[in-house]
């Protein structure tokens, strides 16, 4: 587990922190940082707006 504070485990090794500007991701498998990606307010909105187009799709598909 990291031991940085202000980082939350997200699941699956990953980690979320935020700068009060930006927020980071980080990949963590218990012994070093593997990959970082770094989200500004523009990004993560546009990020977030894809995830519900997402999910909207889903919803739309006939079940089975």
């Amino acid at each position: 587990m990291s031991d940085k504070p202000g980082e939350v485990y997200l699941g699956d090794g990953l980690y979320a922190s935020f700068d009060g500007y930006q927020f980071k991701l980080a990949a963590w498998n218990g012994i070093d940082v593997h990959d970082q990606v770094f989200l500004e307010p523009d990004v993560l909105a546009a990020f977030m707006a894809y995830v519900e187009r997402k999910h909207e799709e889903q919803r739309a598909e006939p079940m089975p």
